[in-house]
Parts: structure tokens; sequence; C-alpha cells
């Protein structure tokens, strides 16, 4: 499969800061690539460098098997990119914007195509109003029609969702998904709503201070078949210290809170639950957690029990 991104050995310095440190990641055709980090972990400022906003300290960035700081033009011109909030005319219509970025990028366009564009990202209805008029999530998806107008292979988008409402969310997810799937772009994203990358994302980086911590196919970083069992008793104390007599003690995991932790296979939880009604013990709550923000907090900080995902 093809190499759309390639980075080596990446490093950013902000005088006595080191936003980035030694990162190295790639991104292949086709992927649904979800970039992922606490605030401040280096996220935006590596999406910038990949943009060529801002410059390395070092490190190599490749695109399309170009050299971006040689060929930033042959590059730039297959990416479409929305950052934060994305850059609109408010006083101009949706089409009128559309049609503005369409004449700056030097595309041949006729009022079909750009209507067309307009209805992919769910605006053509609104397509003669004036942008002053759209909610955030309109504004955020008709910025993906402005950086899908020259018709890239790759679509960045940083935060895409940040202020929408849960049907502006759900209208972003879907996108990304029609992008990837009908469309067959390849798109780098980021977020901190981890249950909406883990719906979208076929790989996965995360990051960390600067540095990565994992990346991989989101099927293989986590197995849904293993999963981490919270378990909330009415006497937490005298169940762990039945379970640390029984069978059940190699399962156990350090704790993180009040609650006990337990690794087993998602077949065993039934016989699990049978043990414990057996043995009189009082359970409020047995949970299986195993979803990406399990996984995220687990290689981010809750750095105690990464085993549990990795053994």
């Amino acid at each position: 499969m093809q190499e759309i991104v390639k980075v080596t050995s990446l490093t950013k310095h902000f005088r006595n800061l080191t936003a980035v440190s030694d990162l190295s990641f790639t991104v292949h055709e086709g992927d649904v690539y979800g970039f992922l980090g606490q605030n401040g972990a280096g996220k935006s400022t590596t999406i910038r460098m990949l943009l060529t906003l801002i410059t390395p300290t070092a490190g190599n960035i490749e695109m399309f098997g170009y050299n971006l700081q040689h060929d930033r033009n042959k590059i730039l011109k297959q990416v479409g990119a929305v950052i934060e909030k994305p850059d609109l005319y408010k006083y101009l219509s949706a089409y009128e914007n559309l049609k503005l970025f369409a004449k700056l990028s030097g595309i041949k366009y006729t009022y079909n195509s750009l209507m067309r564009q307009l209805e992919m990202v769910g605006l053509a209805e609104r397509a003669h109003d004036k942008v002053k008029t759209f909610s955030q999530g309109m504004k955020q998806r008709l910025g993906i029609g402005v950086a899908l107008v020259h018709d890239p292979r790759l679509i960045i988008l940083d935060e895409p969702t940040n202020g929408l409402d849960p049907q502006g969310i759900a209208d972003i997810r879907n996108l990304i998904l029609h992008l990837s799937r009908e469309m067959k772009k390849t798109v780098l994203v980021s977020s901190h709503l981890l249950s909406e990358i883990e719906q979208v994302a076929t790989r996965l980086l995360i990051i960390d201070k600067g540095k990565k911590l994992v990346e991989g196919a989101a099927a293989d970083l986590f197995d849904p078949s293993q999963l981490i069992v919270e378990l909330d008793t009415m006497d937490n104390e005298a169940a762990l210290h039945q379970l640390q007599e029984s069978g059940w003690a190699a399962a156990l995991q350090p704790r993180r809170s009040h609650t006990l932790l337990l690794k087993t296979q998602k077949a065993q939880l039934p016989e699990l639950h049978r043990w414990l009604v057996t043995r009189n013990i009082d359970v409020l709550s047995l949970q299986p957690r195993h979803t990406l923000e399990d996984f995220f907090l687990q290689v981010t900080s809750g750095k105690q029990y990464v085993a549990a995902f990795t053994d």
C-alpha cells in the first residue's frame, strides 16, 4: 500500500519548549488516520509542519513520494485542510465562498460542479444563504467543502468537531466516512473526542509531550475479545481478598481508583459473574471496559496498567 505521508524524526523547538520530539509515523493510502493526544501534546504543531505553516527544527517529511522541503507546491496541490475553525467569508454565500476558493486554486468549475460539492457536505439547500447565518457545524462542513474543491488526495482535519453540538459531530463523522469509503480519500484527523475517532479510524497514532507512544491499526491496538472488567462491590477490600485467594488472582490488575480491575476474555464474563454470586459478593456493577478512551488513558496517564492491553 502506498505511503501518502512519511514523517521521520520530526522535531520542533520553541525556545526552551520542545513541542515535538523525534516523531516518526506513516499514513497509507486509504487510511482514516486518527491522530490523538492530550491538549499540548504536539498534534497541532505537527499538522502545521505538514502544511508548511511552521518550519521543523529537525527531521524529514515526505508526502506522495516527494520531499516537502524541496517539492512544497507539488505536494500542497494534492492536500486539502481545515485547521480548527475554517476561514470563510461570512458576508458571501456558501456557493460564492466555494466559487472564490475554486478561482484562487485555479480550478475549472461549473455551477453544477460546485453545487455537487455543496450537496456532498449537506449544504445544497443553503447554497445561496450568507455564511454569517450558518451554525458552527454548517461552517465546518463548508470548510471541508472548500478543502475539497481542488479534489485533493489527502484531507487533513485538525479538531473538526470543536464546538459542535451532537448533531454537528455526527454530521462530521458521517462526512469523514463518506470521504473515505465513497470518495476513496485518505484522511488524517486529530480530535479529542475519542469516541468519534473510534468509529471512523482505521489506524491510530497517540502522542504525549511531543513523543510517539503508540501507532498501529485500530484492530491491532485493542482486541475486543480482551477486556478490562471494572468491578464494584459493597465491600471491595473483602472482594479483593477473595479474588487474590482464587483462580482469578492472575486476572487482577493494578487499581486506578476504588474499583477492582480484572483482565479477562469476553467469554469468561458469565463465569466470573457466577463465581462472585456463589461467594456471596454483593456486586454493584460489573462493567467491561475496552474502548479507545480507556486505551488512550492507559498509555497517556494510566501507565501503571498499560500491560493490560499489551501482554
